[in-house]
């Protein structure tokens, strides 16, 4: 399953202020590495708003999981993207989110969705997922950070 993450669906720097902001630079990006159709952008950042509007996916500790099912996707979307400022977010801590991990999947596929915000709400909590993210230098390092707290069952 770490295989929904590519080095095109990580943003380095994600500039935006807003939690709109972000969400829309998230999808544009995911939208250029080809992991979510262009024809779904608008129905992915509705769906990702109406999921905020119901409560913050921002963990806490920098991290937010947003995330969303839409109907008629193929296969799980997923996209890292760091932001140096960091997004003011309504984080149940109240600090800026500075690493989003964000996740469109097919409504067809809600126990794939489910286990994923498990794997990827578990890395959040080590200490060590936030710092390590924010200090890479490049796509891939990111990508190795999440690769290293992949269950066996989402390496293969």
């Amino acid at each position: 399953m770490i295989d929904m993450f590519c080095e095109e669906a990580v943003m380095i720097d994600l500039a935006a202020d807003t939690k709109q902001a972000a969400l829309e630079a998230m999808v544009r990006q995911a939208i250029e590495a080809k992991v979510l159709p262009k024809t779904r952008r608008d129905q992915a950042v509705e769906a990702l708003m109406e999921r905020e509007n119901r409560g913050s996916t921002a963990l806490g500790g920098g991290v937010a999981i947003p995330h969303a099912k839409i109907p008629g996707l193929q296969k799980i979307a997923g996209l890292v993207a760091r932001s140096v400022d960091g997004v003011e977010y309504r984080a149940i801590d109240g600090e800026p989110v500075h690493v989003f991990v964000m996740l469109i999947s097919p409504e067809s596929k809600a126990d794939e969705h489910l286990s994923t915000l498990r794997w990827i709400s578990g890395a959040a909590r080590d200490p060590d997922f936030q710092s390590f993210i924010r200090q890479a230098n490049t796509a891939a390092d990111i990508l190795e950070v999440l690769r290293e707290r992949a269950p066996e069952s989402f390496s293969g």
